[in-house]
């Protein structure tokens, strides 16, 4: 599980519920960057002020001390809020709210995520880069799927019911819908992919 105290980047997607994983990261948070909007949710759900507020502001409603507009269209917010932190020195940020609400914003929150190398938290799980080996602790039985963009990824699997050596890739979903046999999950994969694992 993903450690409090982290930063985070908050999304506008579904706002972390009472009880879960991601509220209780959000709640204990360092800091957090907002992503646009999202700053009027964590106002509005947690009476706290966002550390910044960056995107392009086109769906922030209230007024914010430290506003970062950025207007270039060629990335999306998330992707804005990443570099703002990896311009501080803000190293791995948990990325929250990144689910829900639009389905087209869900899709590409994950997998722009995998590109930054960001992990995501929601109320259901957890998305998990990975890249090379990864040691992951999971719940026994949880459900574990792995997204491959990338069809010659070659993947090593240990703890899980279905192993993945010597998967081929053909499609993003080929490799979803597996369970962990143990509670820790062990990969090796040649290129990028996105491991979800169920809370």
């Amino acid at each position: 599980m993903s450690a409090g105290g982290a930063t985070v980047i908050l999304a506008a997607g579904d706002f972390p519920r009472r009880g879960g994983e991601a509220r209780r990261i959000l709640e204990s948070a360092v800091r957090i960057v907002c992503c646009d909007g999202a700053a009027d949710a964590l106002r509005r759900n947690l009476r706290r002020e966002p550390d910044a507020v960056v995107g392009d502001c086109d769906s922030l409603r209230g007024r914010f001390a430290n506003v970062v507009k950025v207007a270039e269209q060629d990335t999306n917010d998330l992707a804005k809020a990443a570099r703002y932190c990896a311009e501080r020195g803000w190293r791995k940020p948990v990325l929250l709210g990144a689910t829900g609400r639009r389905e087209d914003h869900t899709i590409g929150n994950v997998f722009r995520a995998l590109d930054l190398g960001l992990e995501i938290v929601t109320d259901h799980g957890r998305f998990v880069p990975v890249e090379g080996r990864a040691s992951l602790r999971v719940r026994k039985g949880a459900a574990v799927s792995v997204f491959a963009p990338d069809r010659d990824t070659r993947m090593t699997s240990k703890g899980l019911v279905w192993p993945l050596d010597g998967v081929r890739f053909d499609n993003l979903y080929c490799a979803t819908l597996n369970r962990a046999s143990s509670v820790v999950v062990r990969l090796e994969a040649s290129r990028k992919v996105c491991v979800f694992i169920a809370f």
